[in-house]
This record gives C-alpha cells, sequence and structure tokens, in this order.
C-alpha cells in the first residue's frame, strides 16, 4: 500500500520542492531591478564600493513612468549617486564567462577615480570566474581613472573572461561618468 499510494505523491513533492528552490536561485542570481527602487543587494554592493551614504537612483520621467538613467548604454542598468559625498556609482551587468555573469557597481569620486566595486551577483564559474569578486583583487583597480589604468591590471588566473569582462564594465563605467559628469552630480 506505500509503494502504490503514499510514495509516488511523497517523491513528487519532493521534485516539486527541489526544481522551486532551483528556480528561486536562479532567479535571484540573475534578477536586475530596472524599476529605480534600492534593493537590499543593490544597497550593499553600493556600500561595498564607496561606504555609508545616502544614495539615490537617478530617474528619467516619460509619460508618468519613471525609469533608472542610463544615458542609453545596454550594460548600465542605473546611474547611482550621493549629491553628500560627491560620489556617483554605475550599477552595471556584463558579460563574463557567462552570458550577463557579473552585476555589480562602480563607485567613482567627483574626480573620476574608482572607489570601489562592489557585486550584486556574479553567476561565473565559482572558484575560478567568481575569483573577480573578492577584495583583494577589487583593491587593485581603486584610484583608476582612466581606460589604460584599468588595463594594466593583471586578469585573475584561470579567470581570464571574468577579469576582461570586469575591467570592460568598469572602464564603461569611468566613460558614462566622465562624459555626464555635470549631468549626474549636479
Amino acid at each position: 500500500m506505500f509503494k502504490r499510494y503514499i510514495l509516488p505523491p511523497l517523491v513528487l513533492t519532493l521534485i516539486c520542492i527541489a526544481v522551486s528552490g532551483l528556480l528561486a536561485a536562479a532567479y535571484d542570481a540573475t534578477y536586475v531591478d530596472e524599476t529605480g527602487v534600492m534593493t537590499d543587494k543593490l544597497k550593499s554592493a553600493c556600500e561595498e564600493a564607496a561606504g555609508k551614504g545616502d544614495y539615490e537612483i537617478l530617474l528619467n520621467e516619460s509619460g508618468g513612468k519613471k525609469t533608472p538613467v542610463t544615458f542609453g548604454n545596454e550594460e548600465i542598468n542605473a546611474v547611482i549617486t550621493d549629491k553628500e559625498r560627491s560620489l556617483c556609482l554605475i550599477e552595471i551587468t556584463e558579460d563574463g564567462y557567462s552570458t550577463g555573469g557579473l552585476h555589480f557597481v562602480v563607485g567613482i569620486d567627483d574626480e573620476g577615480r574608482v572607489t570601489g566595486i562592489g557585486f550584486v551577483s556574479c553567476t561565473d564559474t565559482p572558484g575560478l570566474g567568481s575569483k573577480v569578486t573578492e577584495g583583494e583583487y577589487l583593491k587593485k583597480y581603486e584610484q583608476a581613472d582612466t581606460k589604460e589604468s584599468i588595463e594594466k591590471t593583471d586578469n585573475v588566473t584561470a579567470a581570464t573572461y571574468s577579469s576582461k569582462g570586469l575591467k570592460k564594465g568598469i572602464a564603461k563605467a569611468l566613460e558614462v561618468f566622465n562624459d555626464n559628469r555635470e549631468e549626474i552630480l549636479g
């Protein structure tokens, strides 16, 4: 009786629980907020990149709908400011080893130098590509202010695609900031 009436529903229930957990994890790892609301993960990434602050996402208002400012760049998710400290943070999703695998924030001071980098998520290979999220590696980019200074930073061994994606995103953030400094910091 157990094998015929109880075991099949029990197995299906366990499979449903496992699949639901995997779907929730995949959603959490790939979710990009485009509502203009600071999520806990985004706020935490901002604090990693620039310390505690009063962060605000810059928004465009069109037809009664508010969307984050991106200055027309597909990689840019949002431009975030802390006007009191004259800081800009640019939220970016960039390809590493996996498409869209790097979701991070680049902090930039009013002089156009990187203050730090904070990760919202990284879906690149754990133990390899994910090494680009480690603090010691990210510190190498602090004070970078040009594409050339970013390119001089060594790649993480066995994480070439992730390193190149990170470098591309940081360079894009600096470019967007330098091209739109007045509009961003007001």
